[in-house]
């Protein structure tokens, strides 16, 4: 599996996507319907739990940014168990965090790690933990697209859930000749009507995929 591929040096934007991975934003309309078409349906009680996760996060974010172990300790592990992910038929690897390094629009440099866990090879879950402060999840995209597609050992066609905490983000990956992407819009966790159910609702089409 390759883990060290030197991405923060290959791919610093969108722009080196397709010259150095022959990878472009697809322009296809139907490329990505999963995230947005016949979702799958949410009972009460994975709603009771939506709202135990948002309180949770609540709690513990009104003091300050939350570190990657946090956000999966709070977020990410707990709505992977309630999506079903944590059970047969899938299985959940950990490949070694990736340093992410970006520079904002104040020319500074923001230090962060992507922090990744696979589901049967053919979703990937991408946790981004800032040291200093917030990195919003589009700025990393093009290094996380550059991430999955080095490795060895992903299925041609590739789902991607990416979060810092404060919001998420789905894509899809098309490994072929010419490989191809697409993204869902963001869904927030901050507001009081957060978008948690939405995320769930996701989740569970593709593990029914």
């Amino acid at each position: 599996m390759v883990t060290k591929i030197g991405v923060r040096e290959a791919i610093k934007n969108f722009n080196d996507l397709p010259t150095k991975l022959n990878l472009s934003h697809t322009e296809e309309d139907n490329f990505f319907p999963e995230w947005n078409e016949e979702l799958a349906k949410i009972t009460e009680g994975e709603k009771t739990a939506i709202t135990r996760i948002k309180q949770r996060y609540d709690y513990h974010r009104s003091s300050s940014l939350l570190l990657e172990g946090t956000i999966n300790l709070l977020v990410v592990f707990p709505l992977l168990e309630v999506a079903g992910f944590l059970d047969p038929p899938f299985r959940i690897k950990s490949p070694e965090s990736v340093e992410l390094i970006i520079e904002d629009a104040d020319q500074t440099i923001i230090r962060g790690l992507i922090d990744v866990l696979v589901v049967k090879n053919s979703l990937w879950v991408l946790v981004i933990e800032s040291k200093r402060n917030s990195i919003p999840v589009a700025a990393a995209l093009p290094q996380i697209l550059a991430y999955m597609m080095a490795n060895s050992e992903s299925q041609q066609t590739i789902y991607g859930m990416v979060t810092n905490g404060d919001s998420f983000l789905f894509l899809k990956l098309n490994k072929q000749e010419t490989s191809q992407y697409d993204l869902s819009r963001e869904f927030s966790l901050l507001p009081r009507k957060h978008e948690l159910s939405q995320v769930l609702k996701i989740l569970k089409k593709l593990g029914e995929l």
